[in-house]
């Protein structure tokens, strides 16, 4: 959920690619995390200095909270769009294993998911993403985050938002 452009954002380090933008891939790893057993991710985050992504819940819930920062959305209006930019973003490979995963059908749609998953689970440090159409959510990022280079942060948004 947005992930990628706050990592982008917080540190150049992280980019490998403006254009694309694509991160550092060690940053970028445990997205998929289904295909890393637990000695793996513990010895990943081990390595690791600064942020890092991964979308999974469970074992964030086994580490240190101070190391977790849960992505999340307030303005439930925008959860859709959400839900609609991960369809156009990921291969077709990905799409089918989240559907099969979380069992999306016509009466379970990902944005329902997404919704439920964010007021389930609510870890102790939280970013809200809700103004990431706007040049409001640099403001949000330095109040959540070090943040290296306000000029790279920005440009980095605005090549986001163009």
């Amino acid at each position: 959920m947005f992930g990628d452009i706050v990592l982008s954002m917080l540190n150049k380090e992280y980019v490998r690619s403006v254009y694309p933008r694509k991160l550092v891939r060690e940053r970028r790893l445990m997205k998929k995390f289904y295909n890393f057993s637990t000695e793996e991710k513990y010895s990943y985050l081990h390595r690791m200095d600064g942020y890092t992504i991964s979308h999974d819940t469970e074992f964030c819930k086994q580490i240190d909270p101070e190391q977790v920062i849960q992505i999340y959305c307030s303005d439930e209006k925008m959860i859709p769009h959400i839900a609609d930019r991960f369809w156009q973003k990921n291969p077709s490979l990905e799409v089918d294993r989240v559907k099969q995963d979380l069992n999306l059908n016509e009466n379970y749609s990902l944005a329902e998911d997404i919704k439920a998953w964010q007021d389930f689970h609510v870890f102790k440090n939280r970013f809200d993403i809700k103004n990431i159409y706007s040049t409001r959510f640099i403001n949000d990022l330095q109040k959540s985050f070090v943040v290296d280079d306000i000029a790279w942060a920005k440009t980095i948004h605005n090549i986001w938002l163009n």
